[in-house]
């Protein structure tokens, strides 16, 4: 759901390329000019990092006596190839070459926007301090230049930033800085980002979901009536997935549909599986087993398909909660274990890319260090592995051997089966004994009917207080009506409005409970 994080993020990249596209048709004065933008079309063609670090090498070689401005414009455009690689230490190195040579120009507004770009390219490395640094130094510019809609954006990217730290407080404030600069300038499709941005905060560091669906909502009414379809569609998606937390399956239903519309008219694949993925956690809430497998299915295969790995386990542990509460163990076991084996393959790949950051961050000593320490914790991590698959082969091997035995046995030995059997009963009785003392003992806890129902109090709320009676904290009766403690702290509250009392001991009096 909802993860925009990466969308604002990614402004001053796309803010970049779009100026430098800009600029190719301004600058293209002579044929080696023509020939750095065919160059730069066919480097963009390119798929695998390696490929255009040795391409980008070897036209670089070859026209050594490119100017500054060339250069810039070259680096700037390759650190946003490198970036569509998922190569951020290439990104960042290319976007500060391009950034050095603008500085030499003398063009200020572009220096910044690469500084701007470096900013996200080491958050999204990890590296925050150095991202807020960099950040920070961007928005004195654009505050000098008295810029205020790059001040906006980058205010908006110090936000996401600080929501990636978790530091709600900070994101907030940030986020309602860029809401106010483009308020004023009635920038209408960024005022509905910052709205939404705002809205994961709440949602995702917070968990305040009356205040995320607050600015939601604006966001939504901003991004329909624009031609900005794809934000429309991820913002009606997070409002869905607040009414299903609120228990609205139907408004969350119609929430879905019109984000699943919008993604099938564009034909955006992820966004269809994140929607099928949406529609069968609905199903399962509303208790639709049979729908929600087979919208969980249509979304796992578009998710292989992509392979997106990371959403295939989350679909898969989905998958197996909704088998396990149909009492299918066996499918519910057969889906674990494939989530096992995804997950050792998530991590491995974890692995890999830790690795390769560490041989791209430090010198060689060091580098070689930090490496060797990696790979023996990986392989500590196999070793481990190993051992839980040979005790996990052993105890099935155990289990299957005393199935067989008992089977033999019970087989032989007719008379030990009715002993069984009786003595099976016997026990029956004896817990529907202690059942019925058990209710005879609660009994002090039940609330007449005919006392309650001059009330009218629904039926969960007429749960909820038979729960408060019991003792139970309100992350318990969540826990027990499979609902969220905000929907719990809802129900209470319309208790007390229905009972006229202000806390627990008053309700429990109101209705007999307690004396």
């Amino acid at each position: 759901m909802k993860k925009l994080i990466t969308l604002i993020i990614s402004i001053a990249i796309i803010f970049q390329a779009c100026e430098n596209e800009n600029s190719k048709e301004e600058n293209i004065q002579n044929d080696k000019e023509n020939y750095i933008e065919f160059e730069l079309e066919q480097l963009a063609k390119v798929s695998t990092s390696d490929s255009l670090e040795s391409l980008s090498n070897e036209f670089l070689s070859i026209n050594k006596k490119i100017t500054t401005e060339e250069k810039a414009r070259f680096h700037s455009q390759l650190g946003v190839l490198y970036y569509r690689l998922s190569d951020l230490q290439k990104a960042d190195t290319n976007f500060h070459i391009s950034q050095i040579a603008y500085a030499i120009i003398g063009d200020s507004s572009r220096f910044n926007h690469l500084k701007m770009n470096r900013a996200a390219m080491n958050e999204m490395m990890g590296n925050f301090d150095r991202a807020v640094n960099i950040y920070m130094e961007v928005i004195e510019f654009f505050k000098r230049k008295q810029d205020s809609l790059q001040l906006a954006n980058s205010y908006s990217n110090l936000g996401v930033a600080y929501e990636a730290a978790e530091d709600a407080p900070k994101s907030i404030e940030y986020h309602k800085k860029a809401l106010a600069l483009r308020r004023a300038k009635n920038d209408t499709i960024n005022i509905g980002y910052s709205l939404n941005n705002i809205g994961v905060v709440f949602t995702e560091i917070l968990d305040n979901k009356d205040s995320a669906i607050f600015y939601y909502l604006q966001a939504n009414d901003i991004f329909k009536n624009t031609p900005a379809l794809w934000e429309s569609a991820t913002v009606s998606s997070n409002i869905g997935h607040i009414y299903v937390d609120f228990e609205e399956y139907e408004k969350a239903r119609n929430y879905f549909e019109y984000s699943f519309k919008i993604y099938d008219s564009i034909n955006l694949l992820q966004g269809e599986a994140e929607m099928l993925r949406s529609f069968g956690q609905l199903d399962f809430a509303e208790g639709n087993d049979e729908s929600a497998i087979d919208y969980l299915q249509r979304s796992l295969k578009l998710n292989e398909d992509a392979g997106n790995l990371k959403e295939v386990l989350e679909i898969k542990k989905i998958l197996a909660q909704v088998y396990i509460s149909r009492s299918n163990y066996i499918k519910a076991v057969e889906i674990n274990e494939d989530i096992a084996v995804l997950s050792d393959s998530i991590l491995n790949i974890d692995k890999l890319k830790a690795i390769a950051d560490v041989e791209t961050k430090y010198e060689v000593k060091e580098k070689d260090k930090t490496i060797q320490l990696l790979k023996l914790k990986e392989e500590l991590r196999e070793r481990q592995i190993n051992m839980q698959i040979l005790l996990i082969v052993s105890l099935f091997l155990l289990v299957t051997l005393l199935v067989v035995v008992y089977s033999y046995k019970s087989k032989q030995n007719k008379m030990k089966q009715e002993q069984l059997r009786l003595e099976l009963q016997n026990y029956i009785l004896i817990v529907d004994e202690l059942q019925l003392e058990k209710e005879n003992n609660s009994d002090s806890t039940k609330f007449e009917e005919a006392k309650i129902a001059e009330y009218n109090l629904s039926e969960r709320e007429k749960d909820v207080l038979q729960m408060i009676a019991a003792g139970y904290k309100n992350s318990e009766i969540a826990d027990k009506l499979f609902v969220s403690q905000n929907t719990v702290k809802t129900h209470i509250k319309n208790i007390y409005i229905k009972l006229d009392v202000k806390n627990r001991i008053e309700a429990l009096k109101r209705v007999q409970i307690i004396s």
